[in-house]
């Protein structure tokens, strides 16, 4: 018996998702038109290619090769060597038999190592279903021949794989579908079935909906990986930017810890977060600010009312800035851009200015505390300090926020304007710190954030 070969399909976050292949093996792509089953094979083959595999695309189509690889030139991943024998599609309804033939004769010729048949679904298409079933299995037959990897793609529904020969007949089915919610479209992923499994691979992992995205760079999947970097050190103390708050909090925030700030609008939330921002640019660190709003509309113009210059962060990259639309973004791809970012720059601080959007993209309330999570957790193994703002709908200092954000934050501190138009801070929770939990006043000044007794010193 010939031993199977461990293969990866060399597209960044399938591989990390789905572990190695075997090969020997076949795999059904199935899916509608325009979901990206025919950007995905050349892209697999493309970095087989360059690694020194043969490789065969076999697309059934009524273009020319010409045109053909005109088309594949603009994906800037297509590897020049991918040998490609297009079979006109009309005659491949017509006459399966000789396209079988034509097929076996440039596989024997060529003996690649990973072989595409882009669709394999008109085949037999004039065939009554007991004579298509015969074909499909002749056709099975000539693949194990071939000792290599081959990718079957399908067009069809998710309903119809059951019922199809096809799916009966492979080693592994993944399906690419687009998804349409009146605001926001998104391309997805699923894993339906896998032989040969990497042993090391969770299967909770491995069968669930994943985002992926398609450009001239090729596809890629979106919040596909799952970080597990530790910590290697006790977190030390940063500053927050606020001289009488470090003191109160015996040096300042945790460097891994998460800040939750609260309070009625015009109490001083988005200057807190921004306060806590140019103490880390001061001291060269780099930073993220997420928010949704327009940039030079309000975090700039923000930032200069206090004397933060945040231009100058932001050309020199040590200040990256997220400003996302939450009806038109999904949760997945949000996550990922702010990830990117951290992992980009190492950032160390983040400042989330606003994170009752999340419920725009996330109306439900337990995916909502589930991503808010996820999202905490990242920041911690990163070691990045956070702090988020959520409004109140009260002056009420022990009303619970919404979200139930609360419960997952480290610290908690809330804002709040008197009748007397004095404002007043309070550390309702402080993770790990002794803190007094009595209100303290506090003023917003040309230069920021000041407690009172800062002011009086």
């Amino acid at each position: 018996m010939d031993e199977l070969k461990e293969l990866v399909f060399g597209i960044r976050g399938v591989d990390e998702i789905i572990g190695t292949l075997k090969s020997p093996s076949t795999i059904l792509l199935a899916g509608t038109t325009g979901v990206g089953k025919t950007s995905f094979c050349l892209q697999m083959l493309s970095h087989a290619a360059k690694n020194g595999e043969k490789t065969l695309y076999i697309p059934f189509t009524t273009e020319s090769p010409e045109k053909l690889k005109m088309y594949f030139s603009r994906m800037n991943f297509f590897d020049s060597r991918i040998r490609i024998h297009p079979i006109n599609r009309s005659i491949s309804e017509k006459d399966p038999l000789s396209t079988l033939i034509d097929i076996g004769n440039v596989v024997g010729s060529s003996k690649p190592d990973r072989i595409v048949l882009d669709p394999v679904t008109p085949l037999g298409f004039g065939f009554i279903e007991p004579e298509k079933r015969r074909f499909f299995y002749t056709l099975d037959s000539m693949i194990q021949e071939w000792k290599a990897l081959v990718v079957l793609t399908g067009e069809m529904l998710k309903e119809e794989l059951h019922d199809s020969v096809v799916s009966h007949l492979v080693d592994g089915i993944i399906y690419l579908s687009r998804e349409d919610n009146g605001l926001r479209a998104g391309n997805f992923l699923e894993v339906l079935k896998l032989r040969g499994m990497d042993p090391q691979k969770n299967t909770e992992n491995i069968y669930r909906k994943y985002r992926y995205r398609m450009s001239t760079e090729g596809f890629s999947m979106i919040s596909y990986s799952q970080e597990k970097e530790s910590m290697t050190s006790l977190p030390e103390k940063v500053s927050s930017g606020i001289p009488g708050l470090d003191r109160l909090l015996k040096g300042g925030l945790f460097s891994n810890s998460s800040t939750l700030v609260t309070g009625k609008p015009g109490t001083g939330k988005t200057t807190f977060g921004m306060q806590f921002i140019s103490k880390g640019l001061d001291q060269k660190e780099p930073c993220v600010i997420v928010n949704f709003e327009g940039l030079c509309n309000s975090l700039v113009s923000e930032a200069k009312r206090h004397g933060w210059e945040m231009e100058k962060y932001i050309d020199n990259g040590l200040l990256k800035v997220i400003s996302a639309d939450p009806d038109s973004m999904w949760p997945e791809e949000h996550e990922t851009l702010i990830k990117e970012h951290i992992m980009e720059t190492n950032a160390r601080r983040l400042f989330f200015d606003g994170i009752f959007n999340l419920e725009m993209m996330l109306p439900d309330q337990l995916q909502l505390r589930g991503h808010l999570y996820s999202l905490l957790q990242y920041l911690k193994t990163r070691n990045v300090t956070s702090v988020f703002t959520i409004p109140k709908s009260s002056s009420s200092i022990t009303e619970n926020t919404r979200m139930n954000a609360e419960f997952l934050m480290d610290n908690i501190i809330i804002l709040r304007n008197s009748e007397g138009g004095r404002r007043y801070m309070c550390v309702s929770k402080s993770k790990g710190i002794q803190h007094r939990p009595n209100p303290i006043e506090y003023v917003i000044t040309e230069k920021g954030i000041k407690l009172r007794s800062d002011t009086l010193a």
